[in-house]
């Protein structure tokens, strides 16, 4: 039975840690442009006005017939606030480059729940009975934005992911040119890839690592230890140091190594190929089968990395 209870833990904490990586994935803040922005918005708030004249319930005030164009107005006015205003007002907690699955969620009940307040306030005021309570009204109108919400919100949802996805294809598609010509240029020229740099890294105990900078793949860290992987004479070697991500990287501290993600440098010259997809980019290392993730704040680095060691590679 212990074991059972146990098993039962493990699975749900397990359950629980893959829900709140989800949580925290990157989704794109809409368009990350304020033209574009007010364009989506002035997009929605028509959509939202047309679906509220084609589609009504039976729990509909007659007194409000005709009147969806004010709702229509209150949409896009709450969207402006939320979308256009409240990242110059919370800059850090509204960066787009930090943007999660969370916080669009979040985003999305802001909407709502604002929308329904102004709507609530204009009925009440302007258009219901002086006798009909505030209670009243606002039952009526939090219904009327949850069911009405639901089918702008997904539609919005798909449109985000259809162009984050686009955009990351965009830029993959471009960068793997940008790596099929580092590749033919190493053909051409060996001697200017090889440069047999030899590079020792120390560890925060007495330990040391001395291998080839062209030979290194990617350092991937867990706390305090980092493991380095190489490619030495075809064959795949790993060393665990006692040493975190940021010590490493400043001990690199060259043009051919990056750091991607929190967790991970990698060798620019060791990307063969990348690939993008609605959650970001993942890089495929040479000779490998590892695939390393970029962090959305990194993705253009890593392209601009990739683009500057083609051109040094040209010159030499």
């Amino acid at each position: 039975m212990e074991n059972l209870q146990a098993l039962n833990s493990s699975g749900s904490m397990s359950v629980s840690a893959r829900f709140t990586e989800w949580l925290n994935s990157p989704f794109p803040f809409y368009l990350n442009d304020d033209r574009k922005n007010f364009l989506f918005v002035t997009v929605m708030s028509a959509f939202v006005t047309a679906f509220l004249y084609l589609f009504k319930t039976d729990a509909e005030f007659g007194f409000t017939d005709g009147l969806e164009w004010l709702h229509g107005l209150i949409t896009f006015g709450a969207l402006c606030f939320n979308i256009l205003l409240l990242p110059r007002i919370f800059p850090s907690w509204m960066d787009p480059t930090a943007w999660s699955i969370k916080k669009y969620i979040w985003i999305n009940i802001l909407h709502l729940t604002l929308i329904w307040v102004m709507a609530t306030i204009l009925e009440k005021i302007y258009f219901c009975p002086f006798d009909m309570a505030w209670i009243v009204v606002a039952k009526h109108t939090v219904v009327q934005v949850a069911i009405k919400g639901v089918i702008p919100i997904a539609l919005c949802t798909l449109f985000l992911k259809a162009q984050i996805l686009q955009e990351n294809l965009r830029e993959a598609i471009l960068t793997n040119k940008e790596l099929r010509k580092i590749q033919t240029l190493k053909k051409e020229s060996r001697e200017s890839v090889k440069m047999s740099t030899l590079v020792t890294l120390y560890s925060d105990t007495s330990e040391s690592l001395t291998f080839n900078l062209p030979d290194l793949l990617f350092i991937q860290a867990d706390d305090n230890y980092s493991t380095v992987i190489w490619n030495e004479g075809g064959t795949i070697q790993k060393k665990l140091l006692r040493v975190n991500l940021k010590n490493l990287e400043s001990q690199l501290n060259n043009s051919f190594t990056l750091r991607c993600h929190r967790s991970y440098i990698v060798n620019v010259n060791a990307i063969t190929a990348i690939s993008g997809n609605t959650n970001g980019y993942k890089l495929k290392i040479n000779g490998s089968d590892f695939s390393i993730p970029v962090s959305r704040p990194k993705g253009k680095e890593v392209m601009e990395k990739i683009s500057q060691l083609r051109n040094i590679m040209e010159l030499s």
